[in-house]
C-alpha cells in the first residue's frame, strides 16, 4: 500500500484512499486462478485446453442454474442476516463450502451440479454478510441484486484489456438491469424469480462467473486431488469471491460518503497508477 502522501487525494481522507486502493488491487488483479494453479503445482491451463468444448458448455449450464438457484435460496433471507464479526462470518461459510467441495472432489459433472447450487448460496450468505457490515440495506432488493453482481467480479478476458477500468464497466452494464428488476420488487418478493429480466440478469453474471467454475471444475477433477483437494478448492473459491465481495461495498460505502462520481474517479487513477508501475518494471 502507498504511503507517498503525493500519491493520494486531498479530496478523500487518507484512511479512505489506503481502503479504496486495497479494493483497487484486489479487483483489478483476481488470483483464484493463480491460487488453484499453485494448489494443483501444474500449470492448469494445460488442464483447461484439454477440456472438451461440450464439457465447457456443460459448465455454463450448470452456472446459470447455480446462479438461478442460489439467488432463489439466499434471497428470500438476506434481509435477516446476522452481523457476527467479519472474520468469523468468513470462517464458517468457508467451512461449510468446504464440506460440500469436500464431497464434489470424489465425482464428476454430476457432483458439480448439486454442489455448485449448494456452494453459490453459502457464498451469497456470506457476501450479504459483508455487504450488511458495511452499511447496506438488507431489505432492499438493490442490495440483494448486488449481492449477486459480486459474482461477476474478479475474472479477466481479453475483452476486458481494453476497458478503462473493467470493474467500472461491469457495474455500467449491470445497472439497466438492475435498475428493471427492483421495479419488479412486488413479483420477485412473492417468490417469481425466474422472471425474463432476472434471468437476463442472471446470464450475464453468469457469462464471467463460469470462467472461474472452470478452473475450480478442473482443480476439483484432476486425478489424486480427491476429496481433500475438493474441500481446498472450494475454500480458495469462497475465499476469493468474499475478497472481491469486501471489495465492492467498501467501494459502495466510500461512494456514499463521498460522491460515486470521485470514487469512480480515484478507483481510475489508482488503476492507472498501479498499471504503469507494473509495466515500467
Amino acid at each position: 500500500m502507498s504511503n507517498e502522501p503525493e500519491l493520494f487525494s486531498a479530496n478523500i481522507e487518507y484512511n479512505d484512499y489506503l481502503e479504496l486502493e486495497k479494493c483497487v488491487k484486489i479487483i483489478e488483479n483476481p488470483s483464484f486462478f493463480i491460487k488453484v494453479s499453485n494448489f494443483i503445482g501444474s500449470p492448469i491451463e494445460k488442464l483447461i485446453d484439454k477440456l472438451p468444448e461440450g464439457s465447457r458448455n456443460k459448465v455454463t449450464d450448470i452456472t446459470n442454474d447455480a446462479l438461478l438457484k442460489g439467488t432463489d435460496l439466499a434471497v428470500k433471507s438476506l434481509e435477516y442476516v446476522e452481523s457476527n464479526t467479519q472474520k468469523d462470518s468468513k470462517k464458517i461459510h468457508k467451512l461449510v463450502a468446504s464440506m460440500l467441495g469436500g464431497g464434489a472432489g470424489l465425482f464428476g459433472f454430476t457432483a458439480l451440479a448439486i454442489e455448485l447450487p449448494l456452494t453459490t448460496t453459502v457464498m451469497l450468505r456470506s457476501i450479504a454478510e459483508i455487504a450488511k457490515m458495511n452499511g447496506e440495506d438488507m431489505s432492499s432488493l438493490e442490495t440483494r441484486l448486488n449481492c449477486v453482481q459480486v459474482f461477476a467480479f474478479g475474472s479477466k478476458n481479453k475483452a476486458d484489456d481494453a476497458m478503462n477500468s473493467s470493474y467500472y464497466a461491469i457495474r455500467i452494464l449491470l445497472s439497466r438491469e438492475i435498475a428493471m428488476i427492483a421495479g419488479r420488487l412486488e413479483s420477485l418478493l412473492a417468490g417469481d424469480m425466474a422472471t425474463g429480466l432476472l434471468a437476463k440478469f442472471l446470464g450475464k453474471i453468469a457469462e464471467r462467473f463460469s470462467q472461474n467454475v472452470v478452473i475450480k471444475f478442473v482443480g476439483q477433477a484432476t486425478p489424486v486431488i480427491g476429496a481433500a483437494g475438493g474441500a481446498t478448492i472450494n475454500y480458495l473459491f469462497t475465499d476469493f469471491y468474499q475478497d472481491i465481495a469486501s471489495a465492492h461495498f467498501t467501494i459502495r460505502r466510500l461512494e456514499r460518503k463521498y460522491s460515486p462520481e470521485l470514487i469512480e474517479s480515484e478507483y481510475n487513477r489508482i488503476s492507472q497508477r498501479l498499471k504503469t508501475g507494473k509495466e515500467s518494471k
